[in-house]
């Protein structure tokens, strides 16, 4: 399927620019216990609403001494630069602390957290600074380490590491000169999470579709299936969730199939773009309308 075309974004602009004089749309994170990809309902979510002079995103949870820490983009508009954030909550779901965890004189997005032989990481999106840089936690929740580029000169959005096979592999959005960064899937590969040298996909770019292609939050293993979250972004910017079912992952070989959708409830929820979970908890992303 094809971009929008130009009258068609040029009238979603005007519409965001005339209702931004009454409303304020705002990222914000939804949290609930139990529920899977594929069973998410909106009634069930609980709202972690910031103030109205930033916005919560990309929310990746951990799960920690049986409380859970949420670390997330937090873009304070007055800045207009993201960085990262970590939420930590009660036994009861409550918001008990918030701090900043990581912070670049460039954009920071999608904190994607891992643990690799006992030791913590953070691949955050860094493609303002054309790098994808991994850090080393020195102190949990907020105190994080460069360590190294595992690629440079690149512009790649929301990288998302996935073991499998006894491989690593990266899923991440390239953006190419004149081209976007919503709408082409690059895959690579490395023997270890900590490689300098990432193998590009014979298939790259493996998903061109503004539909499903940027990723979305961690690969899901569930009862034997591999499934990718993913963004929609065709009606606008991070609009959907989609959940694909990976067929084929491979050096030669990528396959995926939509399994299910998660579409924004409307009214006030008009957008919704990142899904995670750790034990019981499942976290979300939603754009939501409040009154200035």
């Amino acid at each position: 399927m094809t971009r929008p075309s130009f009258f068609q974004r040029a009238l979603r602009k005007f519409n965001k620019t005339l209702s931004s004089f009454f409303f304020l749309d705002q990222w914000v994170i939804l949290t609930t216990q139990g529920a899977d990809y594929d069973s998410l309902q909106w009634p069930a979510l609980r709202p972690i609403i910031p103030e109205k002079d930033r916005y919560w995103a990309d929310p990746f949870v951990m799960q920690k001494d049986d409380l859970y820490y949420i670390f997330a983009e937090e873009k304070i508009y007055a800045t207009r630069r993201g960085r990262i954030i970590c939420i930590a909550l009660d036994r009861r779901g409550n918001v008990s602390s918030n701090q900043v965890a990581l912070e670049q004189p460039y954009h920071l997005s999608y904190p994607f957290v891992f643990e690799y032989k006992g030791e913590m990481y953070m691949l955050p999106e860094s493609a303002q600074n054309l790098n994808v840089e991994l850090y080393r936690c020195k102190r949990f929740p907020n105190e994080w380490q460069f360590v190294k580029n595992l690629m440079t000169g690149i512009c790649a959005a929301d990288a998302t590491l996935f073991e499998h096979n006894k491989k690593w592999w990266m899923f991440a959005n390239i953006k190419e000169a004149g081209g976007s960064s919503l709408d082409a899937l690059h895959l690579f590969y490395a023997d270890n999470p900590l490689a300098d040298k990432w193998t590009p996909h014979p298939r790259n770019p493996i998903v061109k579709d503004i539909r499903s292609a940027r990723p979305a939050g961690r690969i899901i293993a569930r009862d034997g299936k591999l499934i990718r979250p993913s963004q929609d972004s065709w009606r606008r910017y991070g609009h959907a969730l989609k959940f694909n079912r990976i067929a084929k992952l491979n050096e030669n070989e990528y396959e995926e199939v939509l399994e299910t959708s998660f579409l924004p409830r409307g009214g006030k929820i008009i957008a919704t773009h990142t899904f995670n979970q750790a034990g019981n908890l499942t976290v979300i992303d939603a754009i939501i309308r409040r009154r200035k």
